[in-house]
């Protein structure tokens, strides 16, 4: 092998190149024609795959689901929202709280935060999350009592006006006006009904008759 080297690099050799210079010439081309492919097969492969780096961080057996997951949001991991268990994919002006995406500027169960829900609003109340902040307003019709949104004609604590409750002898409130169940109707939450015989309040309130069950002498039969 040395042999042939030697005899290619006095052929590569001329009167102005030493066979020093022909040596380094020869070591150079080879190296080149060996590493070129090597080379070529690095440029080849591109870069590194986002989705697969991202993904790595989830147990093995998960990985291939949340490579499908993450090329199918757009090859996008930073908007690829997941425990590695289920999967959501964040669209603009959405943020990834837990393993959903949420748009916080809307979300009453999500609003401003992801650790941030809106309380219920009260019986008479609407309530939205506005710009990221829990907003309340009173429906329509109603008025507010002592901070409180209420209905006048219904309202048992503000029958008619504010602060106007209703006794016990006359619990409920229609038209503003307080009154009693008549007869032998019973108040349950605020209507009156017959124990006898309604499926909803059979012999006691909220006692409900179901599958197929009829209240009967107030028994569900």
């Amino acid at each position: 092998m040395t042999h042939h080297i030697d005899e290619l690099s006095k052929s590569l050799a001329d009167e102005s190149m030493s066979r020093r210079q022909s040596f380094r010439r020869f070591g150079a081309a080879l190296a080149a024609a060996l590493l070129g492919p090597l080379g070529l097969q690095t440029a080849r492969a591109g870069p590194q795959d986002r989705c697969r780096a991202f993904c790595n961080q989830c147990p093995r057996a998960q990985r291939s689901r949340c490579l499908t997951a993450c090329h199918a949001c757009n090859n996008d991991p930073s908007r690829l929202c997941t425990d590695c268990w289920t999967y959501d994919c964040c669209v603009s002006g959405e943020t990834c709280c837990g393993n959903t995406c949420r748009d916080l500027s809307s979300d009453f169960d999500y609003c401003g935060a992801c650790n941030v829900s809106c309380d219920d609003p009260g019986p008479y109340e609407n309530g939205a999350c506005v710009n990221g902040q829990c907003k309340y307003w009173c429906v329509e019709g109603a008025v507010v009592c002592d901070g409180e949104c209420s209905l006048l004609d219904r309202d048992r604590n503000n029958c008619g006006a504010c602060g106007n409750v209703c006794p016990d002898e006359t619990p409920l409130c229609s038209g503003g006006t307080c009154f009693g169940c008549p007869g032998s109707q019973t108040n349950c939450s605020g209507e009156c009904v017959y124990l006898s015989s309604d499926n909803d309040n059979c012999g006691a309130c909220g006692f409900a008759c179901v599958g197929g069950f009829n209240c009967i002498d107030g028994e569900c039969v």
